[in-house]
């Protein structure tokens, strides 16, 4: 099974404020549904609550420590390596983390690929994206979306995949 981040952030790598995307951009959003679609996701609770109807058609692996949820085609998990194999216990292809911060911290370490959407622009925030080595991707694709009436900033739909030599380095706990 390919393990995928899928964010977006800005180039001071933040990812949210107040448990909001500080920003709107609707091709970005369009680009996530359309990427995520017929794959399942994990993401942890608050981002789930923040984001549940945007998501609503997606099969959704939520890590919280609660006993339930409202929504449908959910799977509480207690933490996101419960969520990696259950996924694979369902024989997903691929699994997508969607955040949030902590969520994408705990599972960036066994990532093969990132679909990230780099924002140019730095803002306010108080969640970021997890620091990473670069040298360890290979970037497999980049398309430009520049800034227009509907998106106040320009940005790069960009796809990252492990390079082979660091696929070793992988973290085996997960």
């Amino acid at each position: 099974m390919i393990l995928s981040l899928i964010a977006a952030l800005s180039t001071n790598r933040v990812i949210g404020k107040h448990d909001k995307m500080p920003w709107h951009l609707p091709d970005d959003l369009q680009y996530f549904l359309d990427t995520t679609r017929d794959h399942p996701v994990l993401i942890g609770r608050t981002t789930y609550q923040a984001y549940r109807k945007v998501m609503r058609h997606h099969r959704m692996f939520v890590v919280t420590s609660k006993e339930s949820l409202p929504g449908d085609n959910i799977t509480l998990v207690r933490n996101p390596e419960e969520g990696v194999e259950r996924a694979r216990q369902e024989g997903a292809c691929e699994l997508f983390v969607s955040g949030g911060a902590a969520v994408y911290e705990a599972t960036i370490g066994i990532a093969d690929r990132l679909y990230l959407t780099l924002i140019q622009t730095e803002v306010d925030g108080d969640k970021y994206f997890p620091e990473f080595d670069r040298n360890d991707w290979k970037e497999v694709s980049r398309v430009h979306h520049p800034a227009d009436d509907r998106h106040a900033w320009a940005f790069d739909y960009v796809v990252l995949e492990r390079s082979a030599q660091t696929q070793a380095k992988k973290d085996p706990h997960l």
